[in-house]
Protein backbone atom coordinates (compact mmCIF):
# COMPACT_ATOMS: atom_id res chain seq x y z
CA UNK A 1 0.00 0.00 0.00
CA UNK A 2 2.85 2.36 0.88
CA UNK A 3 4.59 1.76 -2.45
CA UNK A 4 1.34 2.35 -4.34
CA UNK A 5 0.71 5.55 -2.41
CA UNK A 6 4.23 6.79 -3.16
CA UNK A 7 3.80 5.92 -6.85
CA UNK A 8 0.53 7.86 -7.03
CA UNK A 9 2.19 10.81 -5.29
CA UNK A 10 5.18 10.72 -7.64
CA UNK A 11 2.91 10.53 -10.69
CA UNK A 12 0.90 13.48 -9.39
CA UNK A 13 4.05 15.59 -9.00
CA UNK A 14 5.22 14.66 -12.50
CA UNK A 15 1.76 15.46 -13.87
CA UNK A 16 1.87 18.91 -12.28
CA UNK A 17 5.36 19.46 -13.74
CA UNK A 18 4.13 18.56 -17.23
CA UNK A 19 1.08 20.81 -16.77
CA UNK A 20 3.36 23.70 -15.79
CA UNK A 21 5.55 22.99 -18.83
CA UNK A 22 2.42 23.04 -21.01
CA UNK A 23 1.46 26.48 -19.68
CA UNK A 24 4.98 27.82 -20.26
CA UNK A 25 5.12 26.45 -23.80
CA UNK A 26 1.70 27.92 -24.61
CA UNK A 27 2.97 31.28 -23.41
CA UNK A 28 6.02 30.82 -25.62
CA UNK A 29 3.80 29.90 -28.56
CA UNK A 30 1.79 33.11 -28.12
CA UNK A 31 5.03 35.09 -27.92
CA UNK A 32 6.33 33.48 -31.12
CA UNK A 33 3.02 34.14 -32.88
CA UNK A 34 3.13 37.81 -31.87
CA UNK A 35 6.67 38.14 -33.25
CA UNK A 36 5.69 36.37 -36.47
CA UNK A 37 2.69 38.71 -36.74
CA UNK A 38 5.17 41.49 -37.61
CA UNK A 39 5.83 39.68 -40.90
CA UNK A 40 2.61 37.83 -41.76
CA UNK A 41 -1.16 38.08 -41.38
CA UNK A 42 -3.21 35.89 -39.05
CA UNK A 43 -4.00 33.16 -41.60
CA UNK A 44 -0.37 32.96 -42.71
CA UNK A 45 0.82 32.72 -39.10
CA UNK A 46 -1.73 29.94 -38.57
CA UNK A 47 -0.31 28.15 -41.62
CA UNK A 48 3.26 28.31 -40.30
CA UNK A 49 2.12 27.27 -36.84
CA UNK A 50 0.32 24.21 -38.20
CA UNK A 51 3.02 23.26 -40.71
CA UNK A 52 5.87 23.47 -38.19
CA UNK A 53 3.93 21.47 -35.61
CA UNK A 54 2.83 18.93 -38.25
CA UNK A 55 6.43 18.32 -39.32
CA UNK A 56 7.61 17.85 -35.73
CA UNK A 57 4.67 15.62 -34.79
CA UNK A 58 5.04 13.57 -37.97
CA UNK A 59 8.76 13.12 -37.28
CA UNK A 60 7.91 11.94 -33.76
CA UNK A 61 5.38 9.43 -35.15
CA UNK A 62 8.04 8.05 -37.48
CA UNK A 63 10.57 7.90 -34.65
CA UNK A 64 8.31 5.81 -32.41
CA UNK A 65 7.22 3.79 -35.49
CA UNK A 66 3.57 3.76 -34.61
CA UNK A 67 1.40 3.90 -37.73
CA UNK A 68 -1.80 3.45 -35.73
CA UNK A 69 -1.98 7.20 -35.16
CA UNK A 70 -2.68 7.73 -38.86
CA UNK A 71 -5.70 5.42 -38.90
CA UNK A 72 -9.26 6.69 -38.42
CA UNK A 73 -12.78 5.48 -39.08
CA UNK A 74 -14.36 8.93 -38.68
CA UNK A 75 -12.79 11.27 -41.27
CA UNK A 76 -15.73 13.68 -41.40
CA UNK A 77 -15.68 14.07 -37.63
CA UNK A 78 -12.04 15.14 -37.94
CA UNK A 79 -12.95 17.61 -40.70
CA UNK A 80 -15.61 19.13 -38.44
CA UNK A 81 -13.30 19.37 -35.43
CA UNK A 82 -10.42 20.68 -37.56
CA UNK A 83 -12.56 23.37 -39.20
CA UNK A 84 -13.56 24.81 -35.84
CA UNK A 85 -10.03 24.53 -34.48
CA UNK A 86 -8.40 26.19 -37.49
CA UNK A 87 -10.81 29.12 -37.39
CA UNK A 88 -10.12 29.47 -33.68
CA UNK A 89 -6.35 29.47 -34.13
CA UNK A 90 -6.60 32.10 -36.89
CA UNK A 91 -8.70 34.30 -34.60
CA UNK A 92 -6.15 33.76 -31.84
CA UNK A 93 -3.27 34.72 -34.12
CA UNK A 94 -5.08 37.94 -35.02
CA UNK A 95 -5.87 38.68 -31.38
CA UNK A 96 -2.28 38.26 -30.26
CA UNK A 97 -1.15 40.64 -33.02
CA UNK A 98 -3.32 43.55 -31.83
CA UNK A 99 -3.61 42.98 -28.08
CA UNK A 100 -1.07 42.28 -25.37
CA UNK A 101 -0.23 38.67 -24.51
CA UNK A 102 -1.92 39.08 -21.12
CA UNK A 103 -5.15 40.40 -22.65
CA UNK A 104 -5.15 37.63 -25.26
CA UNK A 105 -4.61 34.97 -22.59
CA UNK A 106 -7.45 36.30 -20.43
CA UNK A 107 -9.84 36.13 -23.39
CA UNK A 108 -8.71 32.58 -24.16
CA UNK A 109 -9.69 31.64 -20.61
CA UNK A 110 -13.34 32.08 -21.65
CA UNK A 111 -13.07 28.68 -23.34
CA UNK A 112 -14.43 26.63 -20.37
CA UNK A 113 -17.37 29.02 -20.08
CA UNK A 114 -18.36 28.34 -23.69
CA UNK A 115 -17.79 24.61 -23.20
CA UNK A 116 -20.45 24.55 -20.48
CA UNK A 117 -22.97 26.38 -22.66
CA UNK A 118 -22.27 24.26 -25.74
CA UNK A 119 -22.44 21.03 -23.74
CA UNK A 120 -25.97 21.99 -22.70
CA UNK A 121 -27.04 22.81 -26.26
CA UNK A 122 -25.39 20.02 -28.24
CA UNK A 123 -24.56 17.26 -25.75
CA UNK A 124 -27.73 17.73 -23.71
CA UNK A 125 -25.74 17.79 -20.47
CA UNK A 126 -27.53 19.05 -17.38
CA UNK A 127 -26.00 22.15 -15.81
CA UNK A 128 -27.20 23.29 -12.42
CA UNK A 129 -27.85 26.82 -11.20
CA UNK A 130 -24.42 27.08 -9.53
CA UNK A 131 -22.44 26.34 -12.69
CA UNK A 132 -24.66 28.55 -14.83
CA UNK A 133 -24.20 31.40 -12.35
CA UNK A 134 -20.45 30.88 -12.55
CA UNK A 135 -20.64 31.15 -16.35
CA UNK A 136 -22.50 34.46 -16.07
CA UNK A 137 -19.98 35.79 -13.56
CA UNK A 138 -17.17 34.70 -15.88
CA UNK A 139 -18.61 36.77 -18.73
CA UNK A 140 -18.92 39.72 -16.36
CA UNK A 141 -15.15 39.33 -15.96
CA UNK A 142 -14.84 39.52 -19.75
CA UNK A 143 -16.85 42.76 -19.76
CA UNK A 144 -14.55 44.24 -17.12
CA UNK A 145 -11.50 43.22 -19.14
CA UNK A 146 -12.91 44.83 -22.29
CA UNK A 147 -14.33 48.02 -20.77
CA UNK A 148 -11.50 50.44 -21.67
CA UNK A 149 -11.37 49.09 -25.26
CA UNK A 150 -15.11 49.66 -25.66
CA UNK A 151 -14.90 53.21 -24.26
CA UNK A 152 -11.85 54.12 -26.36
CA UNK A 153 -13.13 55.92 -29.45
CA UNK A 154 -9.69 56.65 -30.90
CA UNK A 155 -9.03 53.24 -32.41
CA UNK A 156 -11.11 50.27 -33.47
CA UNK A 157 -8.37 47.67 -33.04
CA UNK A 158 -9.03 46.93 -29.34
CA UNK A 159 -12.68 46.22 -30.19
CA UNK A 160 -11.75 43.96 -33.10
CA UNK A 161 -9.16 42.28 -30.90
CA UNK A 162 -11.82 41.75 -28.23
CA UNK A 163 -14.20 40.19 -30.75
CA UNK A 164 -11.47 37.95 -32.18
CA UNK A 165 -10.31 36.94 -28.70
CA UNK A 166 -13.81 35.99 -27.60
CA UNK A 167 -14.23 34.16 -30.91
CA UNK A 168 -11.04 32.23 -30.14
CA UNK A 169 -12.41 31.31 -26.73
CA UNK A 170 -15.70 30.25 -28.32
CA UNK A 171 -13.95 28.06 -30.91
CA UNK A 172 -11.69 26.57 -28.25
CA UNK A 173 -14.71 25.80 -26.08
CA UNK A 174 -16.46 24.31 -29.11
CA UNK A 175 -13.45 22.08 -29.77
CA UNK A 176 -13.51 20.88 -26.15
CA UNK A 177 -17.18 19.99 -26.50
CA UNK A 178 -16.55 18.22 -29.83
CA UNK A 179 -13.62 16.29 -28.33
CA UNK A 180 -15.97 14.83 -25.72
CA UNK A 181 -17.87 13.36 -28.66
CA UNK A 182 -15.04 12.34 -30.97
CA UNK A 183 -12.78 11.25 -28.13
CA UNK A 184 -14.97 8.23 -27.43
CA UNK A 185 -13.48 6.45 -30.46
CA UNK A 186 -10.44 8.41 -31.64
CA UNK A 187 -6.92 8.54 -30.22
CA UNK A 188 -5.73 11.97 -29.04
CA UNK A 189 -2.70 11.96 -31.32
CA UNK A 190 -4.82 10.94 -34.31
CA UNK A 191 -7.15 13.87 -33.69
CA UNK A 192 -4.27 16.33 -33.35
CA UNK A 193 -2.50 15.00 -36.45
CA UNK A 194 -5.54 15.47 -38.70
CA UNK A 195 -6.24 18.86 -37.15
CA UNK A 196 -2.75 20.04 -38.07
CA UNK A 197 -2.95 18.46 -41.52
CA UNK A 198 -6.32 20.08 -42.27
CA UNK A 199 -5.19 23.45 -40.92
CA UNK A 200 -2.01 23.41 -43.00
CA UNK A 201 -3.89 22.60 -46.21
CA UNK A 202 -6.77 25.02 -45.55
CA UNK A 203 -4.51 27.95 -44.70
CA UNK A 204 -2.15 27.02 -47.53
CA UNK A 205 -4.99 27.61 -50.01
CA UNK A 206 -4.98 31.25 -48.88
CA UNK A 207 -1.41 31.92 -50.00
CA UNK A 208 -2.31 32.92 -53.61
CA UNK A 209 -4.42 35.73 -52.13
CA UNK A 210 -1.83 36.79 -49.55
CA UNK A 211 -0.81 40.44 -49.60
CA UNK A 212 2.58 40.06 -47.85
CA UNK A 213 5.60 41.22 -49.84
CA UNK A 214 8.41 39.68 -47.80
CA UNK A 215 11.62 39.17 -49.75
CA UNK A 216 12.98 35.79 -48.65
CA UNK A 217 16.15 36.45 -50.63
CA UNK A 218 17.21 38.85 -47.89
CA UNK A 219 19.24 36.52 -45.70
CA UNK A 220 18.79 38.37 -42.41
CA UNK A 221 14.99 38.45 -42.72
CA UNK A 222 14.87 34.81 -43.81
CA UNK A 223 16.97 33.65 -40.84
CA UNK A 224 14.88 35.59 -38.33
CA UNK A 225 11.56 34.41 -39.81
CA UNK A 226 12.63 30.77 -40.03
CA UNK A 227 13.91 30.97 -36.44
CA UNK A 228 10.57 32.30 -35.20
CA UNK A 229 8.66 29.65 -37.20
CA UNK A 230 10.86 26.92 -35.70
CA UNK A 231 10.24 28.31 -32.20
CA UNK A 232 6.50 28.48 -32.92
CA UNK A 233 6.43 24.84 -34.01
CA UNK A 234 8.61 23.68 -31.12
CA UNK A 235 6.57 25.43 -28.42
CA UNK A 236 3.25 24.35 -29.97
CA UNK A 237 4.25 20.69 -30.26
CA UNK A 238 5.90 20.65 -26.84
CA UNK A 239 2.74 22.09 -25.29
CA UNK A 240 0.70 19.35 -26.94
CA UNK A 241 2.93 16.55 -25.69
CA UNK A 242 3.25 18.05 -22.20
CA UNK A 243 -0.53 18.42 -21.91
CA UNK A 244 -1.06 14.84 -23.04
CA UNK A 245 1.42 13.54 -20.47
CA UNK A 246 -0.04 15.64 -17.66
CA UNK A 247 -3.55 14.26 -18.23
CA UNK A 248 -2.19 10.74 -18.58
CA UNK A 249 -0.44 10.87 -15.21
CA UNK A 250 -2.81 13.02 -13.16
CA UNK A 251 -6.47 13.77 -12.62
CA UNK A 252 -8.01 16.66 -14.54
CA UNK A 253 -8.89 18.38 -11.26
CA UNK A 254 -5.17 18.39 -10.41
CA UNK A 255 -3.58 19.46 -13.69
CA UNK A 256 -6.23 21.74 -15.26
CA UNK A 257 -5.80 24.65 -12.78
CA UNK A 258 -2.07 24.75 -13.59
CA UNK A 259 -3.06 25.98 -17.05
CA UNK A 260 -3.77 29.39 -15.55
CA UNK A 261 -0.07 29.92 -14.83
CA UNK A 262 0.11 30.73 -18.55
CA UNK A 263 -1.07 34.20 -17.55
CA UNK A 264 2.07 34.66 -15.43
CA UNK A 265 4.29 33.93 -18.42
CA UNK A 266 2.20 36.17 -20.66
CA UNK A 267 2.56 39.09 -18.23
CA UNK A 268 6.31 38.40 -17.92
CA UNK A 269 6.81 38.33 -21.70
CA UNK A 270 4.79 41.53 -22.12
CA UNK A 271 7.06 43.29 -19.64
CA UNK A 272 10.36 41.84 -20.85
CA UNK A 273 9.87 42.51 -24.56
CA UNK A 274 7.45 45.46 -24.67
CA UNK A 275 7.73 46.95 -21.16
CA UNK A 276 3.97 46.61 -20.87
CA UNK A 277 2.14 45.79 -17.66
CA UNK A 278 -1.53 44.71 -17.40
CA UNK A 279 -4.06 47.37 -16.47
CA UNK A 280 -6.28 47.07 -13.42
CA UNK A 281 -9.27 45.90 -15.44
CA UNK A 282 -7.29 43.08 -17.08
CA UNK A 283 -6.09 41.86 -13.67
CA UNK A 284 -9.57 42.06 -12.13
CA UNK A 285 -11.18 40.43 -15.17
CA UNK A 286 -8.61 37.63 -15.08
CA UNK A 287 -9.26 36.95 -11.40
CA UNK A 288 -13.03 36.77 -11.97
CA UNK A 289 -12.78 34.54 -15.06
CA UNK A 290 -10.28 32.14 -13.48
CA UNK A 291 -12.31 31.96 -10.27
CA UNK A 292 -15.45 31.18 -12.28
CA UNK A 293 -13.64 28.46 -14.22
CA UNK A 294 -12.23 26.88 -11.06
CA UNK A 295 -15.68 26.86 -9.47
CA UNK A 296 -17.15 25.19 -12.58
CA UNK A 297 -14.39 22.58 -12.39
CA UNK A 298 -15.10 22.02 -8.70
CA UNK A 299 -18.82 21.50 -9.36
CA UNK A 300 -18.10 19.09 -12.23
CA UNK A 301 -15.76 17.02 -10.05
CA UNK A 302 -18.33 17.00 -7.24
CA UNK A 303 -20.99 15.81 -9.70
CA UNK A 304 -18.71 13.01 -10.97
CA UNK A 305 -17.96 11.93 -7.39
CA UNK A 306 -21.68 11.64 -6.65
CA UNK A 307 -22.24 9.54 -9.78
CA UNK A 308 -19.34 7.22 -8.92
CA UNK A 309 -20.57 6.85 -5.31
CA UNK A 310 -24.11 6.15 -6.51
CA UNK A 311 -22.94 3.49 -8.97
CA UNK A 312 -20.75 1.90 -6.30
CA UNK A 313 -23.69 1.67 -3.90
CA UNK A 314 -25.91 0.17 -6.59
CA UNK A 315 -23.24 -2.36 -7.51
Amino acid sequence: MTNNANLIKDNAMIAVAFAALNAFMLGGMSLSAKWLGDYFGAIEVTFWRNLASLILLGAWFLFIRNKEFFKTTRPWAHVFRSSIGTIGIALGMYTVSVLSLAETTVLLFTSPLFTVLLSVIFLKEKVGAFRMTAVIIGFIGVAITALPGILDGNTIFPILGLAAGIGWGFCSGSVDAVLRWIGTTENTYTTVFYFLLFGTIACGLYWPFSANDIDFTQQNDAVVILGIIALLGFTGTSALLAKTQSYRLGEASLVAPIMYTMLIWSVAFDYLFWERTPTWNVVLGAVIIVAANLFIMYREQKKKSKIITSEAMQG
